[in-house]
């Protein structure tokens, strides 16, 4: 029950979190306005906070019901169509939304209350999920039902992820921004380690019906602990110019922002050519291991061990003052990491290696995502955040090029072969970066 109390002044026994003076922040009336004067540190100081608490269990929800939901449709793609096309597709639709409704996004969730946005995106989602279980129960599933809703709930994704990270500077005080994003990366990741072995066992046992019917129960718990939520800088909602015009008002600040715009390059890379390795994981794990749909679930886990313990380190320091570095690296390692996730296989360790590749996929991933995300929101001011992280967001609209891409290579080559090239390539454009733009490694 202590987890929900509101009463944001109590002490912790962990002797990890040590309250501090203020005194980086105490001109900051924002901050001095909405939580109390005293401010912690260490691993899990935003814990104090009883909306960020509140926001983390709800992500603990999403990320498990997500996970055992992409475990399940991947795995019900490949046993319906046996393509790797077919897989690009599927995760085609499911990103397709953010290239053309990323912006307007960024506008919703600086414009409306953030927390009735996310209701409103949740609600999409749940339903989405209950439909389609339906569907696999009654044997009703076809391959355009998973291909609708996927565009359907990549819809609703769209939407939720830039007013749920707009929303947590609003939940914990600057000097905190760095830890709570980290601990929103162990929320997703914790629960990446569970949810896909959990699914790829289900699959295994029973079916992949068992799999949908955990997501819609999982994803209960975020519903419920969303219209929990209080936030009242959230309903701080600036509507001084047409919606419009607050979308011209976004693009120009992140245009003229050269910090943010080589962001983004960076991110680009990783969008089109690393993140979209997930693809081509039933291949990976059936054709090329030969370890069947347990064995997809626990590569998955594997990866979220390495992203948890990445973001427990990142939220251990509380916050980094070279971001830019941090950021640049863990792409790169993000993208070789996949390029020896192609290699692996061809060197003769088993099952061994692309184990030990996973743990780092995973760790690079979770960095570069809080590393990313704090970069961005230090270069913003409040009523722009949305706005910022949804032109952000665009960079993720190129994912289904590059599913698509790594699909295609898939089939007219080999899984690995799709995987040394998108890492490879990725690995080349970030040290490129990295080498002649000294805007990012000072950032």
């Amino acid at each position: 029950m202590a987890l929900f109390n509101r009463g944001d002044r109590s002490q912790s026994n962990d002797e990890a979190v040590k309250p501090v003076p203020d005194t980086a922040n105490s001109t900051d009336t924002s901050d001095n306005d909405y939580f109390p004067p005293t401010r912690y540190t260490g691993t899990f100081a935003s814990f104090h906070y009883s909306d960020f608490r509140l926001l983390w269990i709800g992500q603990l929800g999403w990320s498990g019901a997500n996970w055992m939901e992409q475990v399940a449709r991947n795995w019900l793609i490949w046993e319906l169509t046996g393509s790797g096309v077919a897989l690009g597709l599927v995760n085609l639709f499911r990103a397709l939304p953010q290239l053309f409704m990323a912006l307007p996004s960024g506008v919703v969730a600086d414009r409306f209350n953030k927390k009735y946005v996310l209701m409103a995106c949740q609600s999409v989602t749940m339903s989405s999920y209950v439909i389609l279980t339906a569907l696999v129960f009654t044997d009703l599933i076809r391959v355009w039902h998973i291909y609708a809703f996927s565009f359907l709930m990549g819809i609703s994704m769209v939407f939720n992820q830039p007013a749920r990270n707009a929303l947590i500077p609003s939940l914990v005080p600057k000097i905190n921004m760095m830890n709570a994003f980290a601990l929103n990366q162990v929320a997703m990741n914790s629960m990446r380690v569970i949810a896909p072995g959990i699914a790829g066992l289900m699959i295994w046992l029973m079916s992949t019906k068992s799999a949908y019917a955990g997501a819609v129960i999982l994803f209960t718990v975020v519903i419920v602990t969303t219209l929990m939520l209080d936030a009242p800088r959230a309903k701080s909602v600036t509507k001084t110019s047409s919606a419009g015009g607050q979308l011209k008002e976004g693009i120009s600040y992140v245009v003229g922002n050269k910090n943010i715009l080589v962001v983004m390059i960076v991110a680009l890379a990783v969008f089109t050519f690393v993140m979209p390795y997930n693809t081509l994981m039933p291949i990976m794990a059936d054709e090329v291991l030969k370890v069947g749909a347990f064995g997809f679930g626990l590569l998955l886990s594997v990866a979220g061990i390495g992203a948890l313990a990445g973001g427990l380190i990142v939220a251990s320091f509380n916050d980094i003052r070279h971001k830019g570095m941090l950021f640049l690296l863990s792409s790169f390692g993000y993208g070789f990491a996949v390029f020896l996730l192609g290699l692996s296989p061809h060197l003769g360790l088993g099952i061994a290696l692309p184990i030990i590749v996973m743990l780092f996929i995973g760790a690079s991933q979770a960095i570069f995502m809080t590393a990313g995300n704090v970069a961005l929101l230090a270069q913003a001011p409040e009523d722009l955040r949305g706005r910022v992280l949804s032109v952000y967001n665009l960079d993720r609209g190129l994912m289904p090029l590059g599913s698509m891409g790594g699909g295609g290579l898939a089939d007219a080559f080999t899984a690995t072969t799709a995987l040394m090239v998108m890492g490879g390539t990725a690995a080349l454009m970030i040290a490129t970066v990295g080498v002649f733009s000294s805007r990012i490694r000072r950032l």
